[in-house]
């Protein structure tokens, strides 16, 4: 086995991936890839050269991670040759593209590693596919356009027979982020934007998103979607009547989303994750890792206003959660305490975001022709996400929504409304949002089965200590929570969150028990829970 280096503090985006794989095991949910076609004479030992060189400037990339008694830790261990053996495959691109997405659905180990693997496919003695896979866990999008830079500047040189010390070495490794990220926290550097998201996010509840049916007691990542593609003349004539400064196009389309949302759901408190890259550092935007975080960014749809008016509260809204954006957003959850729910993510239950990594559409490098190609489709961490790419007003994706929750033509409706409320805001900015054109709207109002979740309840927030456990397995649990929540007494009404508990001590939990013979529902320890609720599904 490679040797260890280094244990060091993991990230709290980190800790967050991997209490989702304690959560679900084995899955390739929080995989990212990309395949590059490679055409013309390749020099397999000069690319695995150039792989190696990428791999000993990268610490993150030989990185796993474990639990060291209460903590997730990063082990970083030392540089390995990377070896590649083109092999062959029968059936041409199409059958080389299907093994390579094979590959990146396969899940990774965490504790074991390593979390970037690599496989180079020969269709033909002049064409290959390279695939490279990688857990978001050390490495997010903007990192697979770090990887591809330097991938295509050392490959080259590495061909040629010449030395690879082209690209500058890096000044700080992702481990030193995240203790720089711990850090600023333990001492308090970031109480200002605390105390911004606080304010801001005080009393929000969870969208209640109609679905189309009731999910089961597993999560489906599956997905439905559809083409989103407004028209970049509606985007710009939106963008000149503004009058409040600069409004980018995505602001432009998030108003717009947030009304189909207000409209849908009939409510007017409306919460929106935005990604951000999260490298507010020049030191940390050559490298590779797990940097993006997730702001959720909410916006006040009462008294109806018109579309103009929108418009100028999202450009705030948006600077304004900028400004505050080094906050993790696993700390807001344990800060904040949101309602809780098996399967839905806390403060924000849908996601818009623009992608803009950078990944070449096709290069050259040492007569090979180097072509990106996606190996991974849409995959559902939010209940509805809309994915978008392009540049100016050009923006093009689509909305994914969850298989298990929502119909195909939910997913073409919703899609329709966005374009259908820019459609509307373009032809009069100052028409109420009530008054703009909204399929789904009509499509919510006109339903009569589709059923609405449950309310979430809510917690239990008095003192800790009442009534008895009384079966053996709520004095087991008692016993859990009384060493892993540092309590000297619980009582099985008590509620597990408001009584200090937070994701990774109910992990542990998990843990412990399944140690004891118990097997407890992850889902369920995950959402808002007492012992005699608990015990009750065991």
């Amino acid at each position: 086995m490679t040797e260890d280096l280094f244990v060091l503090p993991a990230s709290y985006g980190q800790q967050r991936l991997w209490l989702l794989e304690q959560i679900q095991p084995d899955t390739p949910l929080y995989n990212e890839a990309v395949g590059l076609r490679l055409r013309g004479r390749l020099d397999a030992d000069a690319l695995a050269t150039a792989m190696t060189e990428v791999l000993r400037r990268h610490e993150v990339l030989r990185t796993v991670l474990e639990l060291e008694g209460a903590e997730v830790v990063q082990v970083v261990r030392a540089p390995e040759t990377v070896r590649l053996t083109a092999e062959d495959v029968a059936g041409g691109p199409d059958a080389a593209l299907a093994e390579a997405r094979r590959l990146a659905q396969a899940p990774f180990d965490l504790a074991r590693g390593p979390l970037l693997r690599c496989r180079l496919l020969r269709v033909a003695p002049e064409e290959h596919l390279f695939a490279l896979v990688v857990h978001h866990a050390v490495a997010d999008g903007w990192s697979l356009g770090v990887l591809l830079r330097e991938l295509t500047t050392l490959y080259p040189r590495a061909a040629r027979g010449e030395g690879l010390d082209v690209l500058p070495e890096l000044e700080v490794q992702y481990a030193d982020f995240a203790a720089w990220q711990k850090q600023r926290w333990d001492e308090g550097e970031l109480a200002d934007q605390t105390a911004y998201w606080k304010d801001e996010l005080a009393d929000c509840v969870p969208l209640r998103l109609p679905a189309d049916r009731r999910p089961g007691p597993e999560p489906d990542h599956g997905t439905v979607r559809a083409l989103l593609a407004p028209p970049a003349l509606m985007i710009r004539q939106l963008r000149a009547v503004a009058t409040d400064g600069d409004v980018t196009p995505f602001m432009v389309v998030l108003a717009a989303y947030a009304t189909v949302l207000a409209r849908w759901t009939g409510q007017t408190d409306v919460v929106v994750g935005l990604p951000f890259a999260g490298r507010t550092q020049s030191e940390l935007e050559p490298l590779v890792g797990f940097f993006v975080n997730t702001l959720p960014v909410r916006l006040d749809l009462s008294g109806d206003p018109d579309f103009h008016g929108l418009l100028g509260q999202v450009r705030e809204r948006c600077l304004g959660a900028y400004r505050h954006a080094e906050v993790p957003f696993e700390l807001l959850v344990e800060i904040l305490k949101p309602q809780r729910r098996p399967g839905r993510t806390p403060l924000a239950q849908t996601m818009l975001a623009v992608n803009n990594t950078w990944l070449p559409r096709a290069m050259e490098a040492a007569g090979l022709r180097i072509e990106p190609v996606p190996l991974l489709q849409e995959r559902a961490h939010f209940e509805i996400t809309v994915d978008l790419e392009g540049t100016d007003d050009a923006l093009t994706g689509s909305v994914v929504l969850r298989a298990d929750l929502f119909e195909q033509e939910t997913a073409d409706l919703l899609a329709r409304s966005v374009t259908a409320v820019l459609r509307g805001a373009a032809a009069n900015p100052s028409a109420a949002l009530s008054a703009l054109p909204c399929p789904l709207a009509g499509r919510t109002a006109a339903a009569s089965g589709a059923e609405e979740p449950d309310e979430v309840r809510e917690p239990v927030r008095g003192a800790v200590g009442d009534s008895r456990p009384s079966t053996r397995t709520e004095v087991l649990l008692s016993r859990l929570w009384t060493e892993i929540l540092g309590l000297e007494t619980v009582g099985v009404d008590d509620e597990f969150y408001a009584a200090g508990g937070n994701s990774l001590r109910a992990v542990r939990v998990v843990m412990r028990a399944r140690e004891l013979g118990v097997e407890l529902p992850v889902e369920k320890v995950l959402g808002e829970h007492t012992i005699r609720e608990l015990a009750a599904t065991v």
